[in-house]
């Protein structure tokens, strides 16, 4: 993309299929929070409301293997009067009911989910969306990428999850795709959709409502780790940049909700992650060093898990940072100081 911030795309009317939230048959049972033990039901992963017609829900899954990390992800409820849209309706078919039961209670009444947005391609984000039967958009990428994936990501946290919270969740990919620069109404604003390529993933969504200085992270922020997926560190890093031009008074992400005089430091923060193992790679190629070895050196702290997905991590990192090296090219801009 060359034009990440003036596009001059107009504005786009979205198919849209009013469905009752109310709808809640499945295998879940009645009590839909307890279809796992030890998964948060709705009274523990309550929406919280952050501004009027912003509401968002942070939600966790535990995994059933020892010394596994739980999965994590947030959801985004746009609304105004009786209708809504989602933003990552989140990982099962019960905790996408889960969602609908909170999402009655934003107006006292049952709202109309006219629309479901994946962000980006990951299971945690998007095995909800069979939940509804609302039509569900996203970038071609990452459509393209659920194609390809979302049949192993779904066995993969059946594995981890167990089949019980993955009761009746099945595959349901984005019928219509959204394109850089459009724009669509939901929650009483205007919001243009950007796309930041191989960042975080190949594809990853940003919602920006200029009006009311309001930016929807998607993946692209995360309060509670740092996962180096499908993208590219240096790709993550010019995301971050451009989010930071757009100069937003609200920043909301995975389990992050940043406000006026918080986004900065919550920006910096993403950054300075990515940006150590930007130097951890560099200075161990300065040091002839080889990437078992740089690993190696990694300080071991917290659970069992934390050191499996630092050594991820650093290793996505090596790889993309020794191309640079062996290439003569500087380390990014972003972390030389």
């Amino acid at each position: 993309m060359t034009a990440w911030l003036a596009s001059t795309v107009s504005a786009v009317v979205l198919t849209m299929s009013p469905v009752s939230a109310t709808e809640t048959e499945s295998a879940c049972g009645e009590d839909l929070g307890a279809h796992a033990a030890g998964t948060p039901n709705a009274a523990a992963s309550p929406l919280m409301t952050v501004l009027p017609g912003i509401a968002v829900r942070h939600r966790h899954w535990p995994s059933l293997a020892e010394g596994s990390r739980p999965h994590w992800a947030s959801s985004v409820v746009l609304w105004q009067g009786r209708q809504a849209v989602v933003l990552d309706p989140g990982a099962t078919h019960c905790s996408g009911l889960e969602l609908q039961r909170a999402i009655n209670h934003l107006a006292g009444q049952p709202l109309q989910v006219d629309l479901l947005i994946n962000s980006h391609a990951h299971a945690e984000q998007v095995l909800a969306n069979h939940a509804w039967r609302a039509p569900v958009a996203a970038l071609a990428g990452t459509q393209a990428a659920m194609q390809q994936h979302c049949a192993d990501c779904l066995a993969a946290l059946t594995q981890d999850l167990g089949e019980a919270a993955l009761r009746g969740t099945r595959i349901k990919l984005p019928e219509q795709v959204l394109q850089h620069g459009q724009r669509l109404q939901a929650g009483g604003r205007l919001w243009q959709v950007l796309e930041m390529p191989m960042a975080h993933t190949q594809s990853d969504l940003l919602l920006w409502s200029a009006d009311d200085g309001v930016l929807l992270a998607g993946g692209l922020m995360d309060g509670h780790r740092l996962v180096l997926a499908q993208g590219r560190v240096v790709g993550w890093l010019q995301a971050l940049a451009h989010m930071e031009a757009l100069q937003p008074r609200w920043l909301i992400g995975q389990h992050l909700v940043a406000g006026p005089g918080q986004v900065q430091a919550a920006i910096d923060q993403q950054r300075q992650a990515l940006c150590e193992l930007v130097r951890r790679s560099w200075q161990g190629l300065e040091r002839w060093q080889t990437e078992a070895e740089v690993l190696a050196q990694l300080p071991s702290q917290g659970g069992a898990a934390d050191p499996l997905l630092a050594r991820f991590n650093l290793g996505r990192a090596w790889r993309e940072m020794e191309v640079l090296w062996l290439g003569q090219e500087p380390m990014p801009q972003a972390c030389a100081g």
